[in-house]
């Protein structure tokens, strides 16, 4: 089916109106806001990469979503009016430009073609939480760990030299990739060895490199535990 909206002029509008705010610098691993802060300011993401995520009852981290570029944030709380139980950090050093809430919900109310990409935004991400969600709920591990990573390449994925491929856009640590999984580091790290020996990926330090998308979505969603 053909697409009915187009997110660029939404997209164009929005990154003109932020351009009129003062930019603000947060280092790699700075909290951005914390659980239960009030949310007075919204920031559209220029540079870097952060990370809505919570707190389990045993201390470990789950990364709910990954903000890119052209993002800002938390404009879903302020849209819904809820109290925020969420911590936004940083993944890489961010450039980003803070504009009140209060402004930001008042330019949306005025013009129908940013609230047209936001709901762009919004329905895509939704969808790919509703496929992630599957994986994460229903699959094995090495399902969880290439569902993450299929998302993740589908949406922050850069072309690799001489087309071998697909990068990741932003440091992916086994941590990091356990943390968007709900698994254990160790585990991440066993099942990730895993796709590296079948050549679906390649990892060297915070960098992976997917060379196999169709295998990777493969694994996701076909690969089925076996009855023992």
């Amino acid at each position: 089916m053909a697409k009915l909206f187009s997110r660029e002029p939404g997209a164009n509008q929005l990154k003109n109106f932020f351009e009129k705010y003062p930019s603000q610098t947060f280092k790699s691993g700075e909290v951005i806001y914390r659980p239960d802060d009030e949310i007075n300011f919204i920031y559209y993401l220029k540079e870097g990469y952060a990370s809505q995520q919570v707190v389990s009852e045993n201390g470990e981290d789950f990364i709910l979503n990954i903000y890119r570029p052209g993002s800002y944030l938390p404009i879903s709380l302020i849209l819904q009016g809820i109290i925020n139980d969420c911590s936004y950090e940083t993944l890489t050093k961010v450039v980003a430009q803070k504009a009140p809430a209060k402004e930001v919900l008042l330019f949306l109310k005025q013009n129908p073609t940013v609230m047209q990409e936001l709901l762009i935004r919004l329905a895509s991400g939704l969808n790919a939480m509703a496929s992630k969600t599957e994986a994460l709920v229903f699959g094995t591990a090495s399902r969880k760990i290439a569902a993450t990573l299929y998302f993740n390449a589908k949406r922050f994925g850069k072309p690799a030299p001489k087309n071998q491929g697909v990068i990741i856009d932003f440091p992916l640590t086994h941590k990091r990739i356990a943390a968007m999984t709900g698994i254990t580091r160790e585990t991440a790290s066993i099942e990730m060895a895993k796709l590296k020996k079948q050549g679906v990926l390649d990892y060297k330090g915070k960098q992976v490199r997917i060379f196999n998308l169709n295998r990777l979505y493969n694994t996701c969603f076909c690969q089925m535990p076996t009855e023992k």
